[in-house]
């Protein structure tokens, strides 16, 4: 099951890595990861967002990324009321049937920004929850992709 942490941590070398070496070594995929810096100097904020197999494990888990040396708080916010979101740049081929690429932009509208459009080329910005961009992309894969960048969840609870 994908399991949603947020840590806070001292903003030291080494710290990142010994965090997902926890996962690592008990061969579990990470799936997304974002940090940034807080309002308070020296600490940054973590967003894991890992397969966990059980409860069990995911208590074991949140035990290990507590005792790791720079760690502040751990929180497990999978099934906490919060504000996910993730950026997602897009670099398409100008559809020629603007029509029907108009009614796929429609249904994101609240979350699509088109950033550039040239000749040929059309650069796009989305903003939303992973299975909304996720959703968006399904739509938009029948049209000619050229390139996608994707950032990790940024989390408020």
């Amino acid at each position: 099951m994908r399991r949603t942490f947020q840590l806070t941590v001292f903003d030291k070398a080494g710290t990142l890595n010994r965090l997902t070496s926890t996962f690592v070594r008990r061969q579990f995929n990470i799936v997304n990861l974002t940090a940034s810096p807080t309002l308070e100097s020296g600490v940054t904020e973590i967003t894991f967002v890992a397969e966990v197999p059980d409860d069990q494990v995911l208590r074991t888990i949140i035990q290990q990324l507590k005792k790791q040396v720079n760690t502040l708080t751990v929180k497990d916010i999978t099934d906490t009321n919060t504000f996910n979101r993730e950026l997602l740049l897009i670099k398409l081929r100008k559809p020629m049937n603007d029509t029907s690429f108009t009614e796929v932009m429609t249904r994101y509208d609240t979350h699509v920004i088109r950033l550039k459009e040239d000749n040929d080329t059309l650069y796009l910005q989305a903003v939303g929850s992973q299975e909304t961009l996720d959703c968006l992309l399904k739509d938009l894969s029948v049209y000619d992709i050229q390139q996608v960048s994707r950032t990790g969840p940024a989390a408020i609870v």
